[in-house]
Formats: structure tokens, sequence, C-alpha cells
């Protein structure tokens, strides 16, 4: 049996300071999922050709003029519709108000090529389209006062308790709302989930930046201006009421 003694550590080892534990910052809480799908041949087409023409690549740092997009006239009044699906809502609007500019926004890259293509189809001029998380649009790409309307229609409303987090319509959005509004600016808001009405109601009441438009603690009638699309007219089918909600920027 050997009587030798375990090697002593070496001085490096009962010197060295531990490894810093190094955590990552953590992610922002999204309102969405994004579904990248399948791109049709005809929505890839749509990419290639049409996004010069209709789409708007933000860069991080830079801030966007969204008149400026449409041409020299810095007082057209411009709309922020907050994802927008396949553009049907947007479509409509743009069609009735040929002089207005409007913004869409939504990541579903599919949606987004088919908007392109009818775009195309219609020869409507006064869209602009970018593909990215609006709250990040709204926070850091956009210029204050430079919209005239937001219209955020059907939302995600995230029933699961665990995941009302990731509800759009919170008081951190509200505020990023009133910098991108103009004074006189309206914020219009459609679901047909009562429990995210009632959210957003309170959110938006709770609010010294807007003013509901048809009174304190009340939805708004339908909209003249919201088109009925067929995800609306699906739900009323099956019974489901829709919640309108109509505020003011002040």
């Amino acid at each position: 049996m050997s009587n030798s003694s375990p090697a002593a550590p070496a001085v490096d080892e009962l010197t060295a300071s531990p490894a810093p534990f190094v955590t990552s910052p953590p992610r922002p809480v999204r309102s969405f999922v994004r579904r990248q799908g399948r791109l049709t041949t005809a929505q890839a087409r749509a990419f290639d050709e049409l996004w010069p023409q209709f789409g708007c690549d933000w860069q991080p740092g830079t801030v966007l003029q969204p008149a400026a997009l449409f041409g020299d006239d810095p007082a057209l009044p411009v709309a922020l519709e907050i994802g927008f699906g396949n553009g049907e809502a947007l479509l409509q609007l743009a069609s009735a108000h040929p002089e207005r500019g409007y913004l869409g926004c939504d990541v579903h890259r599919p949606g987004v090529g088919h908007l392109l293509l009818e775009l195309q189809r219609r020869e409507l001029v006064n869209v602009r389209v970018v593909c990215h998380d609006a709250v990040e649009l709204l926070g850091h790409a956009l210029s204050s006062d430079c919209l005239s309307a937001v219209y955020l229609f059907f939302p995600d409303p995230w029933p699961k308790l665990r995941h009302h987090k990731r509800r759009l319509v919170q008081p951190p959005f509200v505020n990023l709302l009133a910098r991108a509004l103009r004074t006189g600016g309206d914020f219009h808001a459609a679901t047909d989930w009562q429990p995210y009405a009632a959210q957003m109601l309170t959110v938006l009441d709770n609010s010294a930046a807007f003013c509901n438009a048809v009174g304190a603690g009340q939805f708004a009638p339908r909209l003249p201006e919201r088109p009925l699309t067929r995800f609306e007219q699906r739900g009323q089918r099956l019974g489901h009421a829709v919640f309108d909600l109509h505020y003011r920027r002040r």
C-alpha cells in the first residue's frame, strides 16, 4: 500500500475566482406568436417584386416620418392599423379614403404577401406596409405626433390568465399610442372577447392622455368607418357580441 499523500492543489486552483454568472437580458413579452406559415408562390413573388413599392424597411436607430412615405405633404393624415391579418379592413379603408395615407403593421408574412398582391390588383397607392412588432414601431420607429388615427381590430385576447400579460392594450402601450398620435387623433379598437374589452375600457379610461369619445365607461356604437370583415361576420353567426372602443387623444 502506498503511503504517499494526495498532491496538493495547484495555486491557481486555490486562488482563481469562480467564473461570473452571466444572465441574458429578459426577453420582452410579446403580444403575438410569430407564425411564419408558408408563402404561396404568388406571395413570395410579391415580396420580391412589390415590397420595394409598398414595403417600409425600418432600421433600429432611425425615425420614420409616416407622411413622407406618401409624398412631400407633412400635414397628410396617416392612420396606422396594427395587426391587419389578411388586410381586409385596411384595403377597405384605403379604398374609401384615397386622400389619406395608411400604414399597416403585421408580422405574419403570408398575410403581408396577400396584402401586397391586393394593393397591386386594386391599384391602391396610399398604403405602406411594415413587417415588424407594433410595440417597437410605436416606441422606437415613429416620430411623435405623426399619426391621425390608430386601428386595432380583433387583437389576440389571450384568454388564459397566465397569458394576460401578453395582451397588447395595457398602460405602457397606451403611453406609446399617446406619443405617436396627434392631438385630436383617434384610437379605434374592437374585440369580441368581453373580458378583454372590459380591460381595454378600464386602461384607456384611466389614461390622462385620452378621453372616451362616447363617455367614460361606455363602449362605442360600431364605427361607420370600421369595415365589417369576414372574421366579424363569422363571430356574429356564432352569436359573439362585438365591443367597439373609440378614444381621442387630448
